[in-house]
């Protein structure tokens, strides 16, 4: 993937600065196992969760680009769901807040390039995938990419 590709800027971004000892069981002392990975894999949630045995998945979804008159730059704007699921020790909801929490951190401490990040929230959803569920809330990450 293209380093200048928003998606893998997003991802990299996210993998540099999201601090693990933020992102804990229930207990606020023992951290989870959390990826960030491309959004909606072709394969069943649940293989995420239990084949890699992660608590939490930061999905990097297609970006929407607008663009600034010639030569300036661009408005990039990347959907970055979180997924969680219950585990023992680990509620989804408790852990899907702590992740939120966790963006507006990096947000807000981590501008990239001069640009300042923002973030939109679009709204959680639970999903019952029958054995357990799929708790997620997306945002739109907003920043300028200059040219």
């Amino acid at each position: 993937m293209p380093s200048d590709d928003a998606r893998h800027r997003t991802k990299v971004y996210l993998e540099e600065h999201v601090n693990n000892a933020n992102l804990t069981e229930d207990d606020d002392s023992t951290t989870v196992k959390f990826i960030v990975a491309y959004a909606f894999p072709d394969y069943p949630w649940l293989r995420v969760f239990q084949d890699k045995n992660v608590s939490l998945v930061f999905g990097v979804g297609t970006p929407e680009t607008e663009p600034l008159p010639v030569g300036v730059g661009y408005i990039e704007k990347v959907p970055v769901t979180v997924w969680c699921i219950n585990k023992a020790g680990i509620s989804g909801t408790k852990l899907r807040w702590k992740a939120e929490a966790e963006l507006r951190r990096i947000c807000e401490t981590y501008p990239a390039g001069g640009s300042l990040f923002t973030w939109q929230r679009l709204g959680d959803n639970e999903k019952n995938l029958g054995s357990t569920v799929l708790y997620s809330v997306e945002y739109v990450m907003r920043y300028k990419r200059y040219s």
